[in-house]
Order: structure tokens, then sequence, then C-alpha cells
């Protein structure tokens, strides 16, 4: 309860992290001409540059694979910011939470908040080659919301368990960051889940990214998931928090100690 408690006392600080969080996206482009847009400008070089090589190298047709690549692409930077940076998200701020009287969760709500608006701008370079590529999304679009939703819950409980642990166990915070780019390589992103046969498809069943992917990345493109994919990430999200809990709210206090 103490727990939980937290949580939803960290949200009522919403005007703190939402100017921090808006801060942080700010701060990151300072003194350039087109700020947080390079945002926008670096999902698009990325989009047509491996786009276009890509599409060549698994045989498939440009007008079909960029869309893919860019829904999948987004989706991913999303969810990796979310763990790469959920790990950090009380190392990141030790000076603030050893001397400003607010809850822990504040800081967990402005790295969600952040990369939220990240995930806002990728999203216009995603819209522009939905457009150019006449892929029209409605009316599966629409399931993209209850998709973030769990995304985001699913990133509460990551952030506070990881961020817990990275606090008295720094060498997590090394090992997060190789483990995600391994990941990256063996998630249907820059291939097809179809693609995968035989004992490859332990990568895709087995791999609980690919079910996050394809939670938000399918409604992105028109397409409906699977219940598979509903009932894995739902499952998930419900395992974390029983998980985080309990040991959130027994080693929350030394927080300020370890960091």
């Amino acid at each position: 309860m103490e727990a939980i408690r937290e949580v939803r006392e960290g949200w009522r600080w919403h005007e703190l992290w939402l100017t921090l969080g808006w801060r942080d996206v700010l701060s990151r482009h300072r003194q350039t001409r087109l700020g947080p847009l390079w945002i926008s400008l670096s999902m698009a070089f990325v989009a047509f540059g491996m786009g276009t090589l890509y599409s060549g190298i698994m045989g498939q047709s440009v007008h079909d694979y960029i869309p893919y690549l860019v829904a999948g692409f987004t989706t991913w930077n999303f969810l990796s910011a979310l763990v790469n940076e959920g790990k950090d998200a009380f190392v990141s701020n030790a000076s603030a939470i050893r001397e400003i009287p607010v809850p822990s969760t504040v800081f967990v709500y402005r790295l969600l908040w952040k990369n939220i608006l990240i995930f806002g701008y990728n999203a216009v370079v995603l819209v522009i080659v939905l457009l150019i590529f006449q892929v029209w999304p409605f009316p599966a679009v629409l399931l993209a919301l209850p998709a973030l939703a769990l995304i985001l819950l699913n990133g509460v409980w990551v952030a506070m368990l990881l961020g817990l642990i990275n606090a008295r166990y720094r060498d997590l915070g090394q090992l997060i960051p190789n483990a995600m780019r391994l990941i990256f390589f063996v998630t249907p992103i820059l291939w097809h889940a179809e693609s995968a046969t035989g004992a490859r498809m332990i990568f895709v069943y087995f791999n609980p990214m690919y079910y996050f992917v394809e939670i938000l990345r399918a409604p992105l493109l028109g397409q409906v998931p699977s219940l598979l994919v509903w009932a894995v990430v739902l499952g998930i999200t419900v395992l974390g928090w029983c998980i985080m809990l309990p040991v959130y709210a027994h080693w929350r206090r030394q927080i300020a100690l370890w960091i």
C-alpha cells in the first residue's frame, strides 16, 4: 500500500514532472535552430537510409518495407528508452532526491513524459511515411491508445524496479544497454517475424520485446494485434507490478542512501 500510495502521490506532482520532462527534451537540442525537430529529422534519415538499404537486402519492396521499418523503429526507440533510462531514474536524479521532499515516482513520470514527447516527434515521420506510401491505418490505429497505455504501465514498474536495483548494484547500469543492443537484432524490427522458421522461432515467441513492439506497431500500420500479443503484454504487466510493489515497498527508504 505504501508503494501504491507513492505512485499516486507522484502523479499529483504532475506540474513538476511535466515541466521537467519538456525541459529535458529542449535541453538536448539547446542552441540549435531546429530544436526538437532534429528528433524527427534523425528518424527521417534512418527511415529512408536504412529502408532503402534493407529493403534490397531483404528482397522486399520499398512500398511495404519502409512503413514497417519506421513503425517498428519508432516503437523500439520508445521501448528501449523506457528501459535504458528507467534504470537511471533514481541515480540520475540523486541530488534532487536527497534535497527535495517529493515522491521518487516524480522522476519516473518525468522520464515517461519525456519519452512520450520524443515518441510524438518520431511519429510525425511515421505519418509522413504512411501518407507517401498510401497506408491507411484506420480504424485499427485507435488500438494504439490502449497499447500505449499498457506500455506506459510497464514503463512505471520497469523504472521503479530497475531504478531501485541499479541504485544498489551499479553493474546493472552496464548490463542493460548491452542486453538491449542484442535484443534489438533478435527482435523482428529489421526483419519480419514470418521470415523466422524452425528453431529461429524462439526469437519471436519467447522474446517479450516482440510482443511489446507488435502491440503498438500493428495498429500504427492499420493492423489488429493478435489476442496472443494482448494476452502476453497484459500478463507481463500484471506480473511486473506484482513483483515491483513488494520489492519497492521494502527498499524504497534506502534509495537516498544508495545513490
